[in-house]
């Protein structure tokens, strides 16, 4: 009898070596799956049996269990895979989540996913909505990963504002009609931010809390934002409706966490801590965090302007005080500037330790008082 291809028994060999569906003793058995979803069968492959589809039996255990987990979810892009895989250099290796029916074993669909260790031992996995399944099953996984993630990440592609338009149709229509139960939604542009700014007032009408970043065109860029934010949710940020004390700081701090693997630090500051924690200030509308030398926002949050607004109209109003003083005699090195309209204060803040870089502050006139926000902010340099 003629012996088989060499392509045929490598196939054989591979499926032979994969991980198998394993038997269980009883239905207990299989749900104890260690406070997460799915049972695990090898280092790198869960499986999780469901009574219907993917989307509503992985909506159950979500419900069920109750874990803690961070998403990324595309739209206009095909970016989160690459940064989960950008993390795996680090954290070790890409794992498999497979969706299957119960009583065929057939796959309904398969996510993929990195699990960040903790400094309590304990693990927090990320997962990519880019999952491998049919067009309806994904739109709809995607939709339960972002509405039951304690962090959804929104990375926006670099299109027209129409085209991304269209690709948040599907999540903003969901956020209006279910609940979710996502305590923050981070949306971190790969192109302009100004869409995205529109987009974030947009979810929080329906109530979600949403951070927008500064443009980024690395991983290791968009890794901080998540670690940061990641952080501010598990410990660093006060709660959301913090009642304000005497002299006008944010009541309710706690002290920050450890980083669960994600955390990076810019020259030595996390800047978009920095501004997570100026955000604080009561009366902040939005601020704004960038290199003098070089011109690029560092980090930014609020909704509009914009990072690169605030970044060059900053640059320009110190610039002018700058000019001013020199013209007057009284020196050309500025280091606080403050404008003040009807409606809102600007205040340019340079950094203490860092004098190249500076903040740009906008200031809601009816509840803000810019000397209080002021103290506030040399405070903050020194931690």
């Amino acid at each position: 009898m003629p012996s088989a291809p060499a392509s045929t028994r490598r196939a054989d060999e591979e499926e032979l070596l994969a991980p198998a569906t394993q038997i269980v003793h009883d239905r207990d058995a299989y749900l104890d799956a260690g406070g997460d979803v799915g049972r695990r069968l090898s280092e790198d492959q869960v499986e999780l049996f469901v009574g219907d589809d993917a989307a509503g039996g992985l909506q159950r255990e979500f419900d069920r269990v109750k874990p803690a987990f961070i998403v990324l979810h595309d739209v206009g892009t095909s970016s989160s895979l690459r940064l989960l895989q950008a993390m795996v250099g680090r954290e070790g290796r890409l794992r498999r989540l497979v969706v299957r029916r119960q009583g065929h074993g057939l796959p309904l669909a398969t996510l993929q996913f990195i699990e960040l260790p903790g400094a309590d031992g304990s693990t927090l996995r990320v997962y990519s909505t880019d999952v491998d399944a049919d067009s309806q099953a994904r739109h709809e996984i995607a939709g339960v990963l972002s509405s039951r993630a304690t962090l959804a990440v929104l990375v926006f592609g670099d299109l027209p504002a129409h085209a991304l338009a269209s690709a948040m149709r599907p999540l903003l229509d969901a956020a209006a009609q279910q609940h979710w139960s996502t305590r923050m939604v981070l949306m971190i542009p790969l192109g302009s931010t100004v869409p995205v700014n529109g987009f974030a007032r947009d979810f929080g009408r329906h109530g979600l809390q949403v951070h927008v970043t500064p443009r980024v065109t690395h991983p290791g860029d968009a890794w901080s934002f998540i670690g940061s934010t990641w952080n501010q949710l598990e410990g660093a940020a006060a709660p959301p409706e913090a009642p304000a004390a005497a002299d006008g700081t944010a009541g309710g701090e706690h002290e920050p966490t450890q980083p669960m693997g994600l955390h990076q630090d810019h020259e030595g500051i996390d800047w978009y801590d920095y501004v997570q924690r100026c955000s604080a200030i009561k009366g902040m509308v939005a601020c704004c965090v960038f290199d003098r030398s070089s011109g690029k926002p560092l980090a930014h949050i609020g909704g509009l302007p914009s990072a690169e607004m605030m970044q060059l109209l900053g640059e320009q109003l110190l610039g002018t005080a700058s000019s001013i003083g020199a013209m007057m005699g009284t020196g050309a090195g500025v280091r606080e500037a403050s404008v003040s309209t009807a409606s809102h204060h600007l205040l340019l803040h340079t950094h203490s330790s860092r004098p190249e870089v500076a903040l740009h502050v906008v200031l809601d006139a009816r509840t803000g008082d810019p000397v209080l926000a002021r103290r506030q902010l040399q405070r903050l340099d020194q931690k």
